[in-house]
């Protein structure tokens, strides 16, 4: 594959050029071309995405478009809210985005906003000048940003839901209705990548860069040394840029509270923590379960006795206490009424903390496959079971991570396992639209 693309460049470059001046009698007459090429015949729409969503020796190395069954998540997801792998419907990403509070001007967002504007935004609100600002595609939302500047910054993720999951169950969240109403607001947020695996969208939503940018491309990803880790495990590699928390911490001096509760590891990168290596760094991370994230917030929120000794200005040690910005994310899991009822929680607690000068956003991370999926781990066994070999290492939301070491004891190539993917049946017909190897999509701009 890699020869063919060079031969393609050394020649096929120079041809479309003589092409171009009409060199001999290259423009006697036109010719129509099928691309038949893998990734490069799906929609140039979902391809961005994908190639958002993707960033080379971190990413699976097959990967796979959904055809007209759903597939849902792969290894180690539950079953009731796995992520849907890549199709040509792209409803799943759009998603709620809200500002409100202290230092939010009330207005519309524009639909089609992507969760890269997230961090930009933030930095806004509170005046704050990130560094390295060309390594991340995300810019502010214009006309958001006002005054005064609040003490604190919360940040809640909706897990596992999205606009059309909101639009089911309209009376399942009135407060989050209310904080739209109320603040700088859209219903039609996106995502901008696939898949809409939690860990990468979350991550994305921290640093306001795409996958592709920061390198937290799911749940799990490759080390530098080929392993098969969980994303923000030990011995997995960082974001390859640095969430806004991180930069707050650097600039200030560590200064900044900075705080995280989700219920799980993998949801770090809302907040980062280690992207420069500071040994003073100690950001306030907890780990709950789903119930338990309300009353985690409740009591991080009041401080620590860690930050007491350590000094805060005026012996405060709670978040939003003074006038060092402070940052506080939360990722929540569970049904919507649930989740509204945590939310109300959380952001009374978040006021409560820094007396009202909070700034609020609210988003998700996309809406889940229907009940109805294909489970991407089941389509890993299948595919072993075709081969007669077990040469998969994971199945996550959009493609495989295959095990080198058997294909090589196996002498088999990456194209036989994309050829036995794409043979792959489901009670309709063939399950993918398209199956491609990851280098297709480093290749993606040659489409």
């Amino acid at each position: 594959m890699m020869a063919l693309l060079v031969v393609i460049s050394v020649f096929g470059v120079p041809a479309l050029l003589l092409r171009f001046l009409c060199v001999g009698h290259s423009c006697d007459e036109e010719v129509a071309v099928a691309s038949e090429a893998p990734f490069c015949s799906l929609d140039s729409e979902l391809r961005s995405r994908i190639a958002a969503g993707f960033r080379e020796g971190r990413s699976p190395e097959v990967l796979a478009v959904a055809g007209d069954a759903e597939i849902g998540g792969g290894t180690g997801f539950p079953t009731r809210t796995s992520p849907a792998w890549p199709s040509s419907d792209l409803g799943a990403a759009r998603v709620p985005i809200a500002f409100a509070g202290e230092g939010v001007v009330e207005g519309a967002i524009p639909a089609g906003t992507t969760l890269t504007s997230i961090a930009p935004t933030l930095a806004d609100i509170i005046n704050f000048e990130r560094p390295f600002p060309e390594v991340r595609s995300g810019k502010a939302i214009e006309g958001v940003a006002g005054k005064p500047s609040p003490r604190l910054l919360l940040q809640v993720i909706l897990k596992g839901v999205g606009s059309d999951d909101l639009a089911a169950q309209p009376g399942a969240w009135p407060f989050l209705r209310g904080v739209m109403r109320t603040g700088a607001a859209t219903m039609d947020g996106d995502s901008g990548s696939l898949p809409l695996d939690p860990a990468a969208v979350v991550s994305t939503i921290g640093t306001g860069g795409s996958p592709r940018q920061h390198g937290i491309t799911g749940e799990f990803v490759r080390t530098g040394e080929g392993r098969l880790v969980h994303a923000f495990s030990d011995g997995a590699e960082s974001p390859v840029i640095a969430t806004l928390a991180d930069d707050l911490d650097e600039e200030l001096g560590q200064r900044p509270l900075i705080g995280f509760v989700g219920a799980t590891a993998t949801d770090r990168g809302a907040v980062g923590g280690d992207w420069y290596g500071s040994s003073s760094d100690d950001d306030e991370v907890v780990i709950a379960r789903k119930d338990q994230i309300g009353p985690s917030v409740e009591m991080l929120s009041r401080g620590s006795v860690e930050r007491e000794q350590a000094g805060r200005v005026g012996g405060d040690t709670g978040f939003g206490a003074d006038n060092v910005p402070d940052l506080m994310s939360v990722v929540m899991d569970g049904g919507i009424k649930r989740m509204d009822r945590g939310l109300e929680r959380i952001v009374a607690a978040a006021g409560d903390a820094a007396d009202g000068s909070v700034a609020l956003v609210v988003t998700a991370t996309g809406s889940p496959a229907t009940p109805e999926f294909v489970s991407g781990t089941e389509i890993a066994r299948d595919l072993d079971a075709a081969i007669g070999e077990r040469v998969t290492e994971a199945a996550v939301p959009g493609g495989l991570f295959l095990d080198q070491s058997a294909l090589t004891e196996l002498g088999l190539s990456e194209d036989v396992v994309i050829e036995e993917l794409a043979r792959l049946r489901g009670p309709d017909g063939y399950l993918f639209e398209d199956v491609f190897p990851a280098i297709a999509v480093s290749f993606a701009r040659y489409c």
